[in-house]
């Protein structure tokens, strides 16, 4: 059970809801919003390609992570001036953006992109490293639980208050929408928010610089790693590839947007916020052993429906389930990862297992992606339903 919150830990937890929507508006705008507006001005698929070569400084956040353990940067919080000092950098980088144009700077772009991924890959990082050293362990699960729902409230936003109302008039509006949003939060974040927390006691040992990989170290860590992956076999699949599968599925762009974006979101909001007390009561590793066989139950059962010629409901009933399962897992995994991060070593534990995670979920759905056209999407979900059980 959880007990009292003190004022301090309530104030980290709302600085990190309120950092990690910002960050979350951002980054699903790179992921997503970009591809549409680069290709609605005749960019080619194989320089929009690049783009998920530019997501990668994201997932390589592990490398400098010991930097953030080891330096304050002279804040008065381990990591409060990193978080200040990335919000600055993201709203420097969109205002770039802004003075881009799809059609004759794709290349610049991207080279933005880059650059907001390594900053964003940063804030990430820190975040991370303030809440779990912010907050009493009994509050991980709502701390899991609050990051991953306000990063689907902030996909819901893009998709319906941004790019389904804003988007219309063009790229310059949507960018600087998301540019007064990021100059707000810095502000916020300077004047507002409570990111000065100092753990109690004597100063913990920091990691070195080649501290990466220690906590897989951890036996707790390495099976927490494949159950996850193994949860996540059924699921990312159609998770990753819904535009593709809107489409084929016949709905228009602006359908897939509000299908896939808005309301995939929605359902991962709940799912954030669903599991968080089967979390606290059963503990992380057994709602993922339930999730597991849920994904597999659920996405059999969508195959079967493909196999009758449902494909339109099937594919929205798949896609959105796998928002919630995306976003559930979210909860429990990371709520049993945080204990694991070692005072002082909080950044850089949680950036390695977060990056390896995120490079195998690349790998299975950059495979799943290249080879739709070829298998077939049923033999892939079998395949990905197999390895769930």
């Amino acid at each position: 059970m959880v007990g009292s919150v003190t004022r301090s830990e309530r104030g980290v937890l709302w600085s990190v809801a309120v950092l990690t929507f910002a960050a979350g508006f951002v980054a699903q705008f790179f992921a997503q919003g970009v591809i549409l507006f680069l290709r609605e001005a005749g960019v080619s698929s194989s320089i929009i390609s690049l783009l998920y070569i530019a997501a990668i400084p994201y997932t390589l956040r592990f490398i400098w992570a010991p930097l953030i353990d080891r330096h304050a940067l002279g804040g008065r919080g381990r990591f409060d001036r990193w978080i200040r000092l990335c919000c600055m950098a993201l709203s420097c980088v969109l205002g770039s953006l802004w003075l881009f144009d799809p059609r004759d700077d794709a290349a610049q772009i991207i080279l933005c992109v880059s650059l907001a991924m390594l900053v964003l890959g940063t804030l990430q990082t820190a975040l991370g490293g303030l809440l779990i050293e912010g907050v009493s362990e009994p509050l991980y699960p709502k701390g899991a639980s609050l990051q991953a729902a306000v990063s689907a409230l902030a996909g819901m936003v893009l998709g319906g208050a941004v790019l389904f109302l804003i988007g219309p008039l063009g790229w310059g509006p949507v960018v600087l929408a998301l540019l007064i949003v990021c100059v707000i939060v810095t502000a916020t974040s300077i004047f507002l928010l409570n990111l000065d927390h100092r753990a109690d006691g004597r100063a913990p040992e920091r990691p070195k610089l080649w501290d990466q990989f220690s906590i897989f170290k951890i036996a707790q860590a390495r099976r927490l790693l494949l159950v996850s992956l193994c949860v996540s076999a059924a699921s990312v699949l159609p998770y990753a590839t819904k535009s593709v599968l809107l489409i084929d599925a016949g709905f228009t762009v602006s359908q897939s947007g509000l299908i896939g974006i808005v309301a995939g979101n929605a359902v991962g909001f709940a799912g954030a916020l669903a599991l968080r007390p089967f979390v606290e009561r059963l503990g992380g590793m057994r709602v993922l052993a339930g999730l597991a066989i849920l994904n597999a139950t659920v996405v059999f059962a969508m195959i079967i429906l493909l196999s009758w010629g449902l494909s339109t409901v099937a594919t929205v009933a798949l896609i959105l389930f796998a928002n919630f399962s995306v976003f559930g897992a979210y909860t429990a995994s990371r709520s049993v990862l945080m204990p694991l991060c070692e005072a002082g070593h909080q950044a850089t534990h949680l950036a390695s297992f977060v990056g390896v995670e995120a490079m195998c979920f690349l790998v299975i759905a950059g495979f799943a992606v290249s080879n739709l056209d070829h298998i077939g999407l049923t033999p892939l979900l079998l395949g990905g339903v197999t390895v769930s059980c």
